[in-house]
C-alpha cells in the first residue's frame, strides 16, 4: 500500500510550469492535486490516470545515485493537461506539469 501522507511543491521547475498554467486550469489543478492527500495510490481513482512512465527514472529526492520511478496523473478533467512526480517515503514529489504530450516527453 502506497498512501500518501505529504505532497511536497519545492521543486523550481514545478513551480514554474505551474506558475504557467492558464487561471482556470491551475484552479482544476490545485483541486485535483488536494485529492491525492491520504490516498492510496494502489487504488487510485480512475479520473487521475495514474500511471508510471515505464522507461522513465530520475535521481531519488534522498539518495542521489539511487533511480526512483516518475508517475503521472492528469490535472485537469479534459485530460490535456498532466503533472509528473516521483513517490519516496510516503511523500509526492512533484517535479513538472504542463500540456499531456510535453510532460510524457520531458527528460
Amino acid at each position: 500500500m502506497r498512501v500518501v501522507k505529504r505532497i511536497d511543491f519545492g521543486n523550481p521547475t514545478f513551480q514554474r510550469t505551474f506558475s504557467r498554467l492558464k487561471p482556470d486550469i491551475a484552479k482544476e489543478a490545485r483541486r485535483i492535486i488536494g485529492e491525492l492527500v491520504l490516498i492510496d495510490l494502489d487504488s487510485a481513482p480512475a479520473k487521475l490516470h495514474f500511471h508510471n512512465l515505464k522507461s522513465k527514472t530520475v535521481p531519488s529526492v534522498f539518495e542521489k545515485t539511487k533511480q526512483v520511478p516518475v508517475y503521472t496523473i492528469h490535472i485537469t478533467s479534459s485530460d490535456t493537461y498532466k503533472a509528473s512526480f516521483t513517490y519516496e517515503d510516503s511523500c509526492i514529489f512533484f517535479r513538472v506539469c504542463g500540456e499531456h504530450d510535453e510532460i510524457d516527453d520531458r527528460p
